[in-house]
């Protein structure tokens, strides 16, 4: 099983950030070392140009006076003083005095080329490195200066003159000190370097994850989107262009969801109104073919034939209601309509509907009673579509309610909104049944007939132009004490507004 497989972009960032950082590091670590031991190799080659100019001084009186025992005696003393390997070589070749111990154990010797071309008047400095040494060697012609100096014809400062040539002085120092001082920040570099790649190789880590989460998270939610499933969405909060793109795909993803599901509601809708319209119209068309049928073929009496006709017209009436219902219904739950709000007086609207239903109420000496408590803000609604809510819940209340009876109406203020109750004397609705009243074709009396207890659609009708409007429909009820049916809706929004 591979840990990082390579297909994936976060792979492919992650090698590319350990390249880049490698490439850099290591071309920053051999440019540090390569200037580190250029500058001590340059600071030791000072050092000892330095001693050997100073050792040059003090050598070549001795020389010049061809007393060995005292140039040996100056040249141990010089060797010890600066911690070198000494030659004094006079102007024939020839070594005359060797100091600091014996170089050639070590290999270290000084060549016949080098010596002619220092006693020409010209300077050496170079590294000598061997299986078992590591030196600098450094070598500068002797001057026999006894003449003295002389001054200029130009008549300025007097110019030191120096000497003909009559030796040479090599002085050579290890180099393992500074080696070891070069081999120790060698490996600090290092370390620091591997510091740093790590450092590195953690912020190519967060960065790759913070691209590569976005891209992951879009590939895993287009194949949820392949499956139908469109509520993942892609969690990616940053300003970039990663972002935004997230943004713009998590808004498409929920409208193209919206869309589609408002497609399989459209097709649940229309299965259930055909499933419905197939239930509903069954019975009355069934009545309406069996009564045709008997008028068809005659044997009938005056009488039952009105009777007949009678019925008939009514399941006409009732079908008529039955196909108004369904498609406001069906229009309601599809969002198909729209409300045409206005300001209005809630108080006025139910008095107007009130009007078309006292006729009803009276049949049954029925009392209307309608209570406004208090002041009661204006309310912005679909007055024609109130109406029909109006008419649904007080035309259910009159069927309830017992001859002689009163139905309440009560009008109030509710925190940012009205409140309207309708109370009946009715036998009430069984707690159980209550949250199933808004459904389609649900009647409470099973025994009643479809002409007496309506077409089954009116609470559900009531419940959908309700919610539309941004209100709250519920009922409370005690079998047998009767039922109250509450609307709440939100109060105007521009209260200043005068009403219509």
């Amino acid at each position: 099983m591979r840990l990082l497989p390579p297909k994936r972009i976060f792979t492919r960032l992650m090698i590319s950030y350990l390249a880049v950082t490698l490439a850099v590091m290591s071309v920053i670590t051999i440019v540090f070392v390569t200037l580190m031991q250029k500058y001590f190799f340059s600071v030791e080659g000072f050092q000892l140009e330095s001693q050997g100019e100073k050792a040059a001084s003090l050598l070549e009186k001795p020389l010049v006076e061809k007393d060995l025992s005292s140039l040996n005696r100056l040249a141990d003393t010089v060797a010890f003083t600066y911690d070198v390997y000494l030659w004094v070589i006079d102007d024939g070749g020839s070594v005359l005095a060797v100091a600091g111990g014996n170089p050639q154990k070590l290999g270290l010797q000084v060549e016949q080329t080098d010596i002619a071309h220092v006693l020409a008047g010209n300077y050496i400095t170079k590294q000598i490195t061997g299986p078992d040494f590591n030196s600098l060697i450094h070598m500068t012609p002797l001057h026999d200066n006894s003449a003295g100096n002389d001054e200029d014809n130009t008549g300025g400062e007097p110019e030191k003159m120096k000497g003909p040539v009559i030796g040479a002085l090599a002085i050579s120092h290890p180099l393992w000190p500074v080696t070891v001082t070069i081999a120790g920040l060698k490996r600090l570099v290092l370390y620091a370097a591997a510091g740093a790649t790590f450092l590195a190789l953690l912020l190519g880590y967060t960065l790759s994850r913070k691209i590569a989460q976005p891209l992951e998270d879009m590939s895993r939610v287009a194949l949820a989107l392949s499956r139908g499933d469109y509520a993942n969405r892609i969690s990616c909060r940053s300003d970039d262009e990663l972002g935004r793109l997230a943004d713009s795909l998590n808004f498409a993803i929920e409208q193209v969801g919206a869309t589609i599901e408002q497609q399989h509601r459209l097709v649940r809708l229309q299965q259930e109104f055909i499933s419905d319209i197939s239930h509903e119209f069954r019975a009355p068309l069934t009545s309406l073919q069996g009564f045709l049928e008997l008028l068809r073929d005659g044997g009938c009496s005056a009488e039952e034939t009105a009777s007949f006709l009678e019925i008939m017209h009514k399941d006409t009436i009732f079908l008529g209601r039955l196909v108004k219902d369904l498609l406001d219904l069906t229009n309601l739950e599809s969002r198909g309509i729209t409300l045409e709000k206005r300001r209005c007086r809630p108080e006025t609207t139910i008095q107007h509907s009130l009007q078309h239903l006292r006729y009803a109420a009276a049949a049954k000496n029925i009392d209307l009673a309608l209570r406004v408590e208090g002041d009661v803000p204006d309310i912005d609604a679909d007055e024609m579509r109130l109406h029909q809510v109006l008419v649904n819940l007080v035309e259910n209340a009159i069927r309830c309610s017992p001859s002689g009876s009163e139905i309440a109406l009560t009008l109030q203020g509710e925190g940012k909104g009205i409140l309207l109750s309708i109370a009946d004397k009715g036998p009430g609705i069984p707690v159980s049944e209550q949250p199933l009243i808004w459904n389609r074709f649900y009647k409470v009396d099973k025994a009643r007939t479809r002409i007496d207890a309506g077409t089954g659609l009116g609470l559900a009708i009531v419940k959908q132009i309700i919610e539309l409007h941004g209100g709250k429909v519920s009922v409370k009820s005690v079998p047998g004490e009767g039922a109250v049916f509450s609307i709440w809706l939100a109060q105007s929004r521009d209260r200043e507004e005068k009403p219509l």
